[in-house]
């Protein structure tokens, strides 16, 4: 099997960290064929970084900020039109081991897209989880379940773009992230539409170090927000993609959700007005499908 991959780092001004995973990068034990970075408009000197350090990088410098889900399509589809068989999709606040990609490459006998487990300071992230279809969302177990029973390695139906290797069929088959989660559910989503085109695994092997994490961190209005409105969207994949879901059922426990995170709202210790504005702006622009950057960014930019 062909096994040339290209790795897609998307970063927005977060330079210290981007510099930690592109080193990471460099250190793999199975060098990487090319090493794109995709820069969603930064204005910390994430540029001049690159260009002092890391010239010999591929760049593609985005004129505007377009989110997570933006970069990464327009990364994937740049790996893929150079013609390469696998693309390694990651944000910037993430480490790889030096064996990850060797290790990640010995299952492709199985998997089209590969995941392996991520570890913060807390010891391993818990990952494996299963879909609620009348919410439209992902639920994460309380423990990676299928390693717990003894299994190596088990087949999922999402993804996560902070280290899953996905090889070119899958683009093929699937397509591109959808830009317009802008962050959010665009990796989760993307991996239940691969599941439907080809084998999409997680393998438990702990290859990606993930520093930046503080488990019971403060939401920011971001996540108030985009958690509210997105599950719009993955109902939107979830029906096209033949999952016969009701829509009354959907807006019944998504209006619950939307609640649920309301009162979250009412309990932040910092911004509690423009959170509760969130969550009420990101129901109503789900339901009437206005997606793509938060209204707040747009206006600014």
């Amino acid at each position: 099997m062909s096994d040339a991959v290209c790795a897609v780092v998307v970063t927005f001004n977060r330079k210290e960290l981007l510099r930690r995973c592109l080193h990471s990068l460099l250190q793999q034990t199975r060098p990487l064929d090319c090493i794109l970075v995709v820069d969603n408009a930064s204005t910390d000197g994430t540029l001049s970084l690159l260009d002092a350090e890391f010239p010999f990088l591929k760049q593609l410098r985005l004129n505007k900020n377009i989110g997570g889900a933006g970069g990464f399509r327009a990364g994937m589809q740049w790996a893929y039109d150079h013609d390469y068989e696998w693309v390694w999709v990651m944000d910037d606040d993430i480490e790889v081991l030096p064996e990850c990609l060797d290790t990640m490459l010995t299952w492709q006998h199985i998997g089209d897209v590969i995941q392996v487990r991520k570890q913060l300071s807390s010891g391993p992230l818990v990952w494996e989880g299963i879909w609620d279809a009348s919410l439209a969302s992902a639920i994460t177990y309380v423990r990676d379940v299928s390693f717990a029973n003894g299994k190596k390695w088990t087949a999922v139906q999402y993804c996560n773009f902070e280290g899953a290797l996905i090889r070119r069929i899958v683009i093929e088959r699937a397509g591109l992230p959808d830009e317009r989660y802008f962050i959010a559910g665009d990796d989760t989503i993307y991996g239940f539409v691969a599941s439907l085109y080809s084998r999409v695994i997680y393998v438990d092997y702990v290859g990606i170090l993930k520093k930046a994490a503080v488990l019971g961190a403060p939401r920011s209005r971001i996540s108030f927000y985009l958690e509210t409105r997105n599950r719009f969207l993955n109902y939107e994949h979830m029906v096209k993609n033949g999952v016969p879901l009701s829509r009354g059922l959907f807006l019944l426990r998504i209006f619950m959700f939307g609640v649920n995170n309301l009162m979250q709202a009412v309990r932040s210790k910092t911004n509690r007005v423009q959170n509760i504005r969130a969550v009420i702006e990101g129901f109503h622009h789900g339901l009437r499908g206005r997606f793509g950057p938060p209204p707040w960014i747009t206006s600014q930019s």
